[in-house]
């Protein structure tokens, strides 16, 4: 009898279980079926074609348009070498310094020799005043006259090759303290304090980044189709917008190795770009048609970009596979067709299957009404 009872009362157990899934899995497929649908007003277009420029994109560098090796002019140590790497410095800022003892020995030298020449003017010039007196007086022969008058011009002109001489010394010194010739950015030293400077050899580099420029290398078939002043799409590493860049140098010449051409592009005034820093440049090469919708109506919902396609008045997710963007629009690959109805915007909120009622995009602001359905 215990036995039974206990088969009976497991038995109810099962049945009541059985009845609560059953009212569980009923009462799920009711509300699936009655859900909630919203109606959201929303700007809708028709998927068209576009135009998106067709470009040969090739690789280059951003390069000054001033740079310079300074040196000095004077052979000397080299002291007050005080700017570093990476400092800024204005036009007439002092970059080094080189001993001037040689230079004040120079013009020590030339001031001395100015001394005599003019000691040997003044006695030539008293001998020519007495000889000249004396020739009038026929005291003196016509060739001792024409030697003294010989000797005063040489002396003349030793005082005034003497002065050449002290002058040019004298402007050596302001050599010796060697300044920015324009505003820039110290990029590079190649020498230290202390060393030995000589003409000709580099001490530092200056470069001026607040002009800028693309250098880039192109093929034949390119380079024939390129014009002064024509623009072209520059992608800089580091930057996220592609910057406008002008065409101003083209060498005819090409390099005999790659057997390609030199092409300089300008750059407007822009900020954080380091000279040598990678770059790409997109030359335009023509058009293609493609279709092309606003950024505003690709979603990203779980991973998956799609667009809402209006059918019958509702809106349906279809996926779709995405191309270039060209300012506000973006190309559409795969998962649409040409005369689709697309949300264009207000679609952050939509699901499957809800209503779209189409306004003006001026609209496209509007509030969500929800109702059933």
């Amino acid at each position: 009898m215990k036995t039974m009872s206990k088969l009976m009362l497991t038995s109810s157990l099962i049945a009541m279980i059985g009845l609560s899934g059953c009212s569980q899995e009923a009462s799920q497929e009711t509300s699936e079926t009655n859900g909630i649908q919203q109606t959201i007003k929303a700007p809708v277009e028709t998927v068209n074609l576009g135009t998106i420029p067709l470009k040969a994109v090739v690789p280059g560098a951003v390069v000054p348009d001033q740079k310079a090796q300074i040196a000095s002019r004077l052979m000397g140590y080299i002291k007050n070498f005080n700017v570093k790497v990476g400092q800024e410095v204005e036009k007439g800022d002092l970059l080094f310094s080189i001993d001037s003892s040689d230079v004040n020995s120079q013009i020590l030298k030339a001031k001395s020799a100015y001394q005599q020449a003019q000691a040997a003017l003044k006695d030539a010039k008293l001998d020519y005043d007495r000889f000249s007196k004396l020739y009038k007086d026929d005291s003196v022969s016509k060739q001792q006259f024409d030697k003294v008058s010989l000797q005063y011009k040489v002396a003349q002109e030793n005082l005034v090759a003497a002065k050449t001489n002290l002058n040019q010394a004298r402007s050596q010194l302001n050599y010796a303290n060697v300044k920015a010739p324009f505003d820039g950015v110290v990029v590079d030293k190649m020498a230290v304090a202390g060393g030995l400077a000589a003409p000709g050899n580099p001490v530092l580099v200056l470069e001026n980044l607040t002009s800028l420029s693309v250098k880039t290398q192109v093929a034949e078939d390119l380079f024939a189709v390129l014009r002064l002043g024509d623009e072209a799409e520059v992608m800089i590493d580091g930057r996220p917008e592609p910057i406008k860049g002008t065409i101003y140098t083209l060498v005819s010449a090409a390099d005999p190795k790659t057997r390609t051409h030199t092409v300089k592009l300008s750059l407007p005034s822009i900020v954080n770009v380091n000279s040598g820093t990678f770059a790409r440049v997109g030359f335009k090469r023509g058009e293609r048609q493609t279709m092309m919708v606003p950024k505003t109506a690709v979603l990203n919902r779980s991973g998956i970009e799609g667009v809402f396609v209006v059918e019958d008045g509702k809106a349906y997710f279809h996926m779709v596979r995405l191309g270039e963007e060209i300012g506000n629009k973006v190309e559409i690959k795969a998962g649409l067709n040409l005369g689709d109805h697309i949300v264009v915007d207000n679609n952050m909120s939509l699901l499957n299957g809800d209503k779209v009622e189409a306004i003006d995009s001026e609209h496209s602001e509007s509030t969500v009404q929800k109702g059933a359905a």
